[in-house]
């Protein structure tokens, strides 16, 4: 190993802390960004923390509808279930799809306990289809609806 005159007579020889390039700008940037994350986290509007709220609000508890006579009604709340696949139809009421009108990415979940994500309501699509009572009938067409965000 060769060494340098310099480092032969004992001067200042290079080190990790020499400074190269714009170092005083990127301290100056640093301290701007952590300036605005903890502003962001004090006022609550970091990315992160609105998730986390829309992901507590979606995932609070809801009930089902129990039918006494054991017939499904408009009007109920109930959980569409797709039992080979174990999975209960959810949407996610923060993910809006932009269409010619109001859309929602729809998806399957683990069958879990009932939720505002999981949980629909039951409504007639056409007050004209033929069947006078509040049942559901084979072949009729319905609206689901998911409450409370729609």
């Amino acid at each position: 190993m060769q060494f340098t005159p310099q480092q032969l007579t004992g001067g200042p020889k290079y080190h990790h802390k020499t400074r190269i390039g714009n170092w005083s700008e990127d301290l100056e940037l640093e301290e701007i960004k952590l300036k605005d994350y903890l502003k962001k986290k004090e006022t609550g509007s970091l990315i992160v923390t609105a998730k986390q709220r829309q992901l507590e609000s979606s995932l609070k508890q809801d009930e089902l509808s129990s039918s006494p006579d054991g017939l499904l009604h408009f009007g109920m709340k109930v959980m569409l279930v797709n039992h080979q696949s174990k999975g209960a139809l959810s949407v996610n009421p923060y993910d809006v799809v932009t269409k010619s009108h109001t859309a929602y990415m729809v998806t399957t979940s683990p069958i879990g306990s009932p939720c505002l994500r999981n949980v629909f309501l039951i409504e007639r699509a056409d007050d004209a289809d033929g069947f006078e009572d509040d049942v559901v009938h084979y072949g009729q067409n319905v609206r689901i609806k998911l409450c409370p965000f729609s």
